[in-house]
């Protein structure tokens, strides 16, 4: 009776844990004013302070001639299953492009006019009500624009561009008054990309240039790779303090590892040519320390996962409702604790917000989106001990392996699958599956190093 009840509760663990709670999401837009011109954008999705998710958008509206317009910034409030609990429209003239939360009872909106402009920060409380706007004004007497936003415990850090086409990251109180700011940076690629915290520091990026700041904004290194003309899209700084980038140069896409003992860039991955480009493909470290980007390449695949080492995990396409475009803002792409992976995708009709597992894969929707299987994975006696039998079915073409991960995402097992039959069985021995505690695992079967079919395994001695 206890195998039975440990048995059970497995197979519940290895539903939630790996099959529940991934998702695609179309975010409502209707009951909201109509003029002859209507474009709706999607931007930012960040944890919400209550468990779930906040997303943001927003919709401009314009007349015929163009002559007028108005934004309406749109807030949803998602619980983990991607219901929407709450809409709330924020009615200012500027759109919002970053935002953060505190983490206890506030969030930070960082907003902007029509081409820069004026620059707001809009304080809301947990239930997005809006409780205080603030303008910033200038900075050395000249107007600034403010393009990422970053949270820290006694202020809010900034990265952005003014005057003479300066690139500075700055520093400010909750009520956006000034606490530090950079030397001002003359840049010919002045829009900054990012600003992340570096330990006690801080490193920023603009399209050419990489930046690593003191505590107090000092600037500590300047970095332009004028050998190969590294253009950066996005930035993310690893737990273990490595800083990847993904960008692209003279010879095509790529991530490449910040060196500061050389003060130069050392490739890690040559990526496939994307053909949607854009300032906002974004990179971000998943749970088990591989790395996840943004990227719509030829395939349709959008989301891609490489370990550090710069090998290909997965790519994945979805059925984005029409959607083509990634995420506006700064905080467009998550990656959770879990494993999780949320990001957000737009078309001018059409907002939407997607969740998957570690994987990439989404195995849980309210709209079926699988395709026909072309691939198959199924793993027998369930649960296993000491030996576990794969039978594999495959119509496509290439070399194919199979792969064992635990729910944390990370690797216990790989090999080759030899020959080439449609339909074949692979006996793991003891040595194999003894290795493995109590637990869930996903097999996964790949075809040419990407996942084509996968498989849950439920292992009790």
């Amino acid at each position: 009776m206890k195998k039975y009840l440990v048995i059970m509760f497995l197979i519940v663990l290895a539903s939630s844990a790996i099959n529940a709670q991934t998702w695609i999401k179309q975010l409502p837009m209707d009951g909201l004013p109509h003029w002859a011109h209507n474009d709706t954008k999607m931007c930012n999705v960040i944890v919400a302070i209550d468990g779930g998710y906040i997303a943001q958008g927003y919709k401009t509206n314009s007349t015929e001639d163009g002559w007028a317009w108005h934004d309406f910034n749109i807030l949803w409030k998602l619980d983990e299953d991607g219901n929407v609990l709450q809409r709330t429209m924020i009615d200012i003239d500027q759109v919002i492009v970053s935002m953060v939360s505190n983490g206890v009872d506030r969030y930070y909106c960082l907003a902007q006019g029509d081409m820069g402009g004026l620059t707001l920060l809009i304080v809301l409380d947990t239930d997005l009500n809006l409780l205080e706007t603030y303008y910033f004004e200038t900075v050395n007497g000249y107007s600034i624009t403010l393009y990422d936003m970053q949270y820290a415990d006694d202020g809010l850090v900034f990265a952005g561009c003014g005057y003479h086409s300066s690139v500075i990251v700055l520093k400010t109180s909750f009520q956006f008054n000034v606490i530090w700011q950079s030397e001002p940076y003359h840049s010919r690629h002045v829009k900054p990309r990012s600003v992340e915290p570096y330990g006690n520091e801080w490193v920023a990026t603009t399209g050419r240039e990489f930046f690593q700041y003191s505590a107090i904004g000092d600037t500590l290194w300047t970095y332009i790779d004028n050998t190969n003309r590294f253009g950066i899209l996005d930035a993310v700084v690893a737990v273990d303090s490595s800083v990847y980038l993904l960008g692209v140069d003279r010879n095509g896409f790529r991530i490449k590892r910040v060196n500061f003992d050389e003060q130069s860039f050392d490739d890690v991955a040559i990526l496939n040519r994307f053909n949607l480009l854009s300032s906002q493909n974004s990179i971000a470290e998943l749970a088990n320390g591989n790395l996840i980007y943004l990227g719509k390449e030829n395939s349709g695949e959008v989301l891609h996962c490489y370990n550090p080492d710069g090998v290909h995990q997965w790519s994945r396409a979805y059925d984005t409702h029409r959607a083509d475009s990634f995420g506006d803002g700064s905080k467009n792409l998550l990656a959770m604790p879990d494993g999780s992976i949320i990001f957000c995708m737009w078309h001018p009709d059409v907002c939407i917000l997607i969740k998957t597992d570690v994987q990439g894969n989404v195995v849980a929707n309210d709209d079926p989106i699988i395709p026909a299987p072309v691939a198959s994975i199924t793993a027998y006696p369930q649960p296993a001990n000491n030996r576990l039998t794969l039978s594999i079915k495959s119509d496509l073409p290439g070399n194919l392996s199979y792969s064992i991960y635990n729910i944390k995402g990370q690797m216990l097992h790989t090999a080759a699958v030899s020959g080439h039959q449609r339909e074949q069985s692979i006996d793991l021995d003891a040595k194999i599956v003894g290795s493995l505690p109590n637990g869930i695992y996903l097999v996964n079967l790949k075809q040419n190093n990407k996942t084509i079919a996968s498989c849950k395994v439920v292992i009790v001695k």
